[in-house]
């Protein structure tokens, strides 16, 4: 082969060697391509199922309160309370203007500003989370820590719920948390959100509970507080005037009665009860005796228990009260006062006798219960085994270190009565005016009690029924200035209160976006 030609093939081999090459390259740079746009495409697909499952969302910023962050679960839980208790107030039949069918966002609260419903549960909300961060702040800055009746009853808190929650037919309790406060709380946040709100209830009691104030402050504010803070003791019979509106004809049906009928029905029994009224307003201005009395007439009467003994703020509210409050009322002293509710057809006549009215100064107790429950009716069988309960919880106790801490944790745990779990069962000034059954009263006025006695004491007169397991902590002031110092001391947590937190504004972030 000649040179010429061999170049010739050279350069052809060489040519078309590049070009193969080339096409390679290319085919490469494709998989290249192909490949990223995989990997784009997968990861894109990741994201987005990660999107979905909130695990951005949930890890948001929702507000701000004192350089403290709050994601969107947190002010959730905060907003349903505020619709949860929108929604109580329409249960016990207020009108709200709330429509729970419809979207908060798109109902308008406020016509004049334009606020919804929904701008209103998220301030709430915020307010109601402001105030217990602030709490919690000023706590951890004071070095207080919730003591073992509050953390017991935080525990108690969540078993309570959880039990109830199955009880309604959700599978768990994360199931009924996703379901009420959103996608993204846990039962973990769960416990945190009642930690933090147990140690802002329990900080903020104890500051109320240290505050001391002199005799002379407390008498002060009795001199100007006289009504609300004597003791009264009156007789009062309650004649009340009332129709049925309906009637039934011959057939057997309920037939309304006309506005002419209910009238003249409603006429008659006022002029009877008036009379029965002023009948017995006679008899004890001649002398009767107002118990002997109620018992003669107690078909005529709303209830037979005429007599009271009551501190003024008692019955404030009632029709009677300012004829009992007169300074110039004498002993024996009679009145008739009216108390009209024609709008529903009832009429109330009061025959008001006053016996006394003075400042008792006898002391009042401090205790701790657990009331074990043997249910709202029971049998004997019931009560048997709820005192059985009671003392074994009693004993139980007693073998430990059987002091007044472990008392209060062991009530948080086990007592049945609502009112007084998160104090331990605690009941502070037991004056024979608080309306407790009367052994309760009794074993707590018992003059002999020393701090740290114990005992039980049955219960029958309650809607819930069963054994009080007692615990006396101690003596306290007159009923009177118990009221007055808890007066006091109430208007001055307030106003610390509000000093942590009236001027701290939740700062909103991204995450408010997703509370809904």
């Amino acid at each position: 082969m000649s040179a010429s030609r061999e170049k010739k093939t050279r350069q052809g081999s060489t040519y078309a060697q590049r070009r193969n090459n080339k096409a390679e390259e290319k085919s490469s740079r494709m998989h290249v391509v192909y490949g990223v746009v995989g990997v784009v495409i997968a990861v894109l697909a990741i994201a987005l199922l990660v999107w979905d499952s909130g695990f951005f969302q949930k890890r948001t910023t929702a507000v701000t309160i004192d350089g403290e962050d709050f994601t969107p679960a947190v002010v959730q839980y905060y907003y349903h309370n505020a619709m949860t208790e929108t929604l109580y107030y329409a249960q016990m039949g207020m009108n709200t203007g709330f429509d729970s069918s419809v979207d908060p966002k798109d109902q308008v609260k406020d016509e004049e500003s334009g606020t919804t419903w929904y701008d209103y549960f998220l301030d709430q909300g915020l307010t109601s989370l402001t105030q217990v961060t602030m709490l919690n702040h000023a706590a951890e800055k004071e070095g207080y820590t919730l003591p073992a009746a509050g953390q017991a009853y935080v525990d108690a808190s969540i078993e309570q719920t959880a039990q109830s929650v199955r009880a309604s037919g959700y599978s768990s309790l994360e199931h009924y948390l996703r379901t009420n406060f959103g996608s993204y709380m846990t039962e973990k946040l769960y416990k945190e959100i009642l930690t933090a709100q147990t140690i802002a209830t329990y900080y903020q009691q104890d500051h109320q509970d240290n505050l001391t104030y002199s005799d002379e402050e407390l008498e002060a504010y009795y001199q100007e507080n006289k009504n609300n803070l004597d003791t009264f003791n009156y007789s009062v019979f309650t004649v009340q005037a009332s129709i049925e509106t309906t009637t039934t004809d011959e057939e057997g049906n309920s037939v309304d009665l006309t506005d002419e009928e209910k009238q003249a029905a409603f006429d008659t029994a006022k002029a009877q009860a008036q009379a029965t009224a002023q009948e017995i307003q006679n008899k004890l201005a001649a002398g009767s005796d107002a118990a002997d009395l109620a018992e003669e007439d107690s078909d005529k009467v709303y209830s037979s228990t005429v007599h009271q003994s009551q501190m003024g703020s008692s019955f404030s509210s009632s029709s009677y009260a300012e004829w009992l409050y007169d300074a110039a009322r004498q002993a024996g002293e009679t009145t008739i006062v009216e108390n009209d509710q024609s709008d529903s057809y009832v009429f109330n006549y009061y025959v008001v006798q006053i016996d006394s009215r003075t400042r008792d100064e006898a002391a009042t107790a401090d205790v701790r219960h657990v009331l074990v429950s043997a249910g709202s009716n029971p049998t004997d069988e019931q009560f048997t085994q709820a005192e059985e309960k009671a003392q074994s919880l009693l004993d139980g106790w007693k073998s430990g270190s059987a002091d007044e801490e472990s008392f209060a944790v062991m009530a948080v745990q086990n007592t049945a009565d609502r009112g007084s779990q998160s104090s331990g069962g605690l009941y502070t000034g037991v004056s024979r005016y608080d309306g407790f059954i009367e052994d309760f009263t009794n074993w707590c006025l018992d003059s002999s009690r020393q701090p740290g006695d114990t005992g039980l004491v049955k219960n029958t007169g309650s809607s819930t029924q069963g054994w009080h397991i007692m615990y006396f902590v101690g003596w306290n002031d007159p009923a009177w200035k118990v009221t007055a110092k808890n007066a006091l001391a109430s208007e001055a947590t307030n106003e610390w209160a509000e000093g942590l937190y009236g001027d701290v504004e939740a700062q909103q972030g991204s995450g408010i976006q997703y509370v809904k």
